[in-house]
């Protein structure tokens, strides 16, 4: 039979300060959670002097909450979002560069937001010019293409900051600009950075964001091909979508387009 000795009183407070310590102490950890759905087809994008044709569908703009930089996080929290389904502990340095405040990481998400649009726009309009036939049939689409202006798209998100958004206003636009029905009824979602050539970029949180689709009612989700390595955990009911460019997210609409319809 074992026979186990008590630890020494000196081990055992020094283990009790730790654990303490470990309980009361801020540690250097940002936590994740799913955020909203924004239906960019409802009061999000403004359509000004071009001719534009309704959507059947709906596709959504999708968010996630980070705790912000300043935020002091402890350990009874940390377990708990381990434990937790609908959330994610990261390090704080791979969320926010060192140093930065609340502000600063508030101001440069709104700046991030606003030039994911600029860029969303541009590459909506040379998908669009490139492609003019999605804009009516021969001479009638490559005037339609050409007169396309960028300066008459507005976006109104609200809060939501950051560049993520880039891919599914591109794909909006698209829908939005073309009497092509993209859409066909469906409920899309998806998330990606998106430059003014359609080259999609990856995202943090993007298994907060494709759970908190699946939760509104998507069924398909659009999600940048090098955060591939990334998806786990596919929720029943959802497909994941990866993409390199705006045009293969607009080709695999069309092509799919008839067996939603």
């Amino acid at each position: 039979m074992l026979r186990f000795s008590k630890l020494p009183r000196v081990v055992t407070i020094t283990l009790g300060l730790f654990f303490a310590l470990a309980t009361i102490a801020p540690l250097p950890f940002a936590i994740v959670l799913p955020g909203e759905a924004q239906n960019i087809f409802k009061n999000v994008i403004t359509i000004k002097e071009l001719e534009n044709y309704p959507a059947t569908g709906r596709i959504d703009l999708m968010s996630i909450r980070v705790t912000n930089p300043d935020t002091w996080i402890f350990g009874p929290e940390i377990i708990y979002s381990w434990i937790s389904a609908e959330r994610a502990v990261y390090p704080k340095s791979a969320i926010y560069p060192p140093g930065t405040s609340s502000k600063e990481e508030s101001k440069q998400a709104k700046a991030d937001m606003v030039g994911s649009q600029d860029k969303a726009i541009s590459a909506a309009i040379n998908y669009l010019q490139s492609h003019p036939e999605i804009m009516g049939k021969g001479s009638q689409g490559i005037a339609r293409a050409k007169a396309l202006d960028g300066s008459k798209i507005k976006f109104k998100v609200g809060e939501t900051g950051g560049p993520s958004g880039g891919l599914v206003f591109s794909i909006g636009l698209v829908e939005l600009l073309t009497e092509s029905d993209l859409m066909t009824h469906r409920h899309i979602a998806g998330t990606g950075t998106i430059n003014e050539r359609g080259v999609v970029g990856p995202i943090g949180g993007i298994n907060e964001k494709i759970s908190s689709a699946r939760k509104v009612g998507a069924t398909i989700f659009f999600a940048p091909v090098e955060n591939a390595e990334e998806i786990a955990n596919v929720p029943a009911g959802i497909k994941v979508i990866t993409v390199a460019t705006l045009a293969q997210a607009i080709s695999y609409l069309e092509r799919t387009a008839t067996k939603a319809g």
